[in-house]
């Protein structure tokens, strides 16, 4: 009797040991179909449908959902819903089983969180523990990006100098010409110094190049500001876009035009370049040549962004004379007739205004295509 009990005993806890397996790859199983389902639809465009599904994977309760609740984080944020965002990492670090290094992964999605959000002093607090108590060098990188949005340069370089591989630093030749053009007001001198740092890490920075060519047009050396932003532009062409506030700091207006007029010429295919030369013959006050250079610079983009810079150029611009207001109205429609395409930040897929040096949203340097 004693025997038939036990055999009935080791059948039951057998068969409920067959019904939790049972249960626990039924659940593996819905939530790797409920992820495949939120990543199709996130490939399909359909962000509301991806967080539906992606909710439905997290709620099921798995060891692997952290994972999904980390994507789904991830897609709040790009979707600009920062507050579920922020709320979802919080709950997820209140729970008691989560391991120590997901747990530190977590907080560094809490700290971006909190710098998207414009919650600096939190980020910064959040990043600086991570980086100082594990030795964390992507909460280090956050930390020197919240420095930058705080308006402490300093420490962002700071910070990377201790990050930096020592040699070829491109990315604290950006935060040195950031540096420069803040000092650039009240001391040119400083501001040259600074860029020449920046080319010391990176000698083939462009913006630190160009940096340069503003400090030096700011203390009124005409030939070695134009000289500075030819480097930058040889190093990346992309740079002409950016290349205005040099030109328009040079003492020597005729000059400056000169050298926008000899590079269009050398690349007669670069719409960038025709803008610029635009720029610098109204500067002259060639207005009928520069509306000229303007359309071939409409003309010539092939891919809108040039289209995009040209209307809020036009759009910011003094009110012409009588003389140019039909010219100024044609060159106006005409830009807004042209496809328009923003720059897209290669890290983060967001949409800037215009072309700069670093994504406004994300922080990464030279993230545009």
């Amino acid at each position: 009797m004693t025997q038939l009990w036990l055999a009935l005993a080791a059948g039951s806890l057998a068969a409920i040991v067959a019904i939790l397996l049972a249960e626990r790859l039924r659940r593996r199983r819905d939530e790797a179909q409920a992820y495949l389902k939120g990543v199709r639809s996130i490939v399909q465009g359909d962000p509301d449908a991806a967080i539906e599904a992606l909710s439905d994977a997290a709620r099921l309760g798995t060891p692997e959902a952290v994972d999904t609740y980390l994507a789904l984080g991830a897609l709040f944020r790009r979707e600009g819903d920062l507050a579920r965002a922020v709320r979802l990492h919080r709950n997820m670090l209140l729970g008691r089983g989560l391991d120590p290094a997901r747990r530190a992964e977590v907080e560094r999605e809490l700290a971006e969180d909190y710098r998207r959000s414009g919650m600096l002093a939190e980020a910064a607090e959040l990043y600086a523990r991570l980086a100082e108590g594990d030795g964390d060098r992507a909460a280090a990188e956050g930390l020197r990006d919240v420095r930058v949005e705080q308006g402490d340069l300093a420490g962002a370089v700071a910070l990377q100098r201790r990050l930096g591989p020592g040699d070829g630093d491109p990315v604290l030749a950006h935060l040195l010409a950031a540096q420069a053009r803040e000092a650039l007001r009240g001391d040119p001198a400083q501001a040259a110094a600074l860029a020449r740092e920046g080319l010391a890490a990176h000698p083939r920075s462009a913006d630190a190049w160009m940096a340069l060519a503003e400090a030096e047009a700011a203390a009124g050396a005409t030939a070695a500001a134009l000289d500075a932003a030819g480097r930058s532009l040889e190093e990346d062409p992309r740079a002409a876009l950016l290349a205005w506030p040099a030109l328009a700091a040079v003492p020597d207006a005729a000059a400056a035009e000169a050298f926008a007029a000899a590079r269009a010429a050398a690349r007669p295919d670069d719409p960038a370049l025709h803008l610029l030369h635009g720029r610098a013959l109204h500067r002259c006050a060639r207005n009928p040549e520069a509306v000229a250079a303007l359309r071939l610079a409409l003309e010539r983009d092939r891919v809108g962004e040039v289209s995009l810079a040209m209307r809020e150029l036009l759009h910011q611009a003094a009110a012409p004379g009588p003389d140019d207001l039909a010219a100024r109205h044609d060159l106006l429609v005409a830009a807004l007739l042209r496809r328009g395409k923003a720059p897209r930040c290669e890290r983060c897929g967001s949409d800037a205004p215009s072309r700069a040096w670093r994504c406004r949203r994300c922080g990464a340097f030279d993230a545009y295509p």
